[in-house]
């Protein structure tokens, strides 16, 4: 191993190389738009599920009021506390469905919903990407925090909801085709994968379960998004 020791001869050990990550981030009362870093080869998923630090560290950071976006400051560094973390996912993952003050309108890079339940993005070398519903995947509603959530979980085939949900031992639960509301209904992001943290669902269950006419987050509200 290539260790080196400075003049008080504290040892150092080489840093791993990681990929820079554009990153969105929701704690309860911020949006935190900045890089995190992932290594090469691995998925963002299992990057911080497998973190077993308290913090996570994000350059470049610009914090926005997640009551009103108001920037509120930039910060070269910036440590964010996991248990803090509601909701987190890839930047270029998210559809422009409402003007938002951290993602420029740029109509040949912004993510555009072509068709109900789908998302298209456009990476930087000009690649399309759409997210793949896994057949196995359940869609469901959920509560998260102050926001209302729907989307589609993985469950496998031989598992129960409850027993897929209380045997977690990660992080954060990976959603695709993720829409994200507001208690009032109103629509505040979409992306095509979203990691959502386990610690801050209230509630959740399948969409085909639901009786009532029109729950927060049900189908029918996405056709104003559609």
């Amino acid at each position: 191993m290539d260790l080196r020791v400075d003049e008080r001869g504290h040892f150092f050990t080489p840093r791993i190389t990681k990929d820079a990550v554009a990153a969105f981030v929701r704690t309860p009362d911020q949006v935190i738009v900045g890089s995190i870093y992932v290594r090469p080869g691995q998925r963002l998923t299992d990057e911080l599920n497998n973190d077993g630090a308290a913090f996570l560290p994000i350059t470049d950071a610009q914090v926005y009021s997640a009551a009103d976006e108001a920037l509120l400051y930039r910060t070269s560094l910036l440590m964010v506390a996991y248990r803090s973390i509601v909701l987190i996912g890839e930047l270029d993952a998210m559809a422009m469905i409402r003007p938002v003050p951290w993602q420029q309108s740029d109509p040949e890079r912004e993510p555009q919903l072509v068709v109900a339940d789908t998302v298209v993005r456009v990476n930087e070398r000009g690649k399309f990407f759409s997210p793949r519903i896994p057949k196995d995947a359940l869609q469901i509603l959920a509560h998260v925090g102050d926001m209302v959530l729907r989307g589609h979980m993985y469950v496998r085939p031989e598992r129960r909801l409850r027993d897929e949900l209380n045997d977690a031992r990660s992080r954060f639960l990976p959603i695709t085709d993720a829409r994200i509301f507001d208690r009032a209904d109103a629509p505040l992001y979409h992306s095509g994968f979203l990691l959502v943290a386990y610690e801050h669902i209230v509630t959740l269950c399948p969409i085909e379960s639901l009786d009532t006419e029109r729950p927060a987050g049900s189908p029918d509200a996405q056709e104003e998004i559609a």
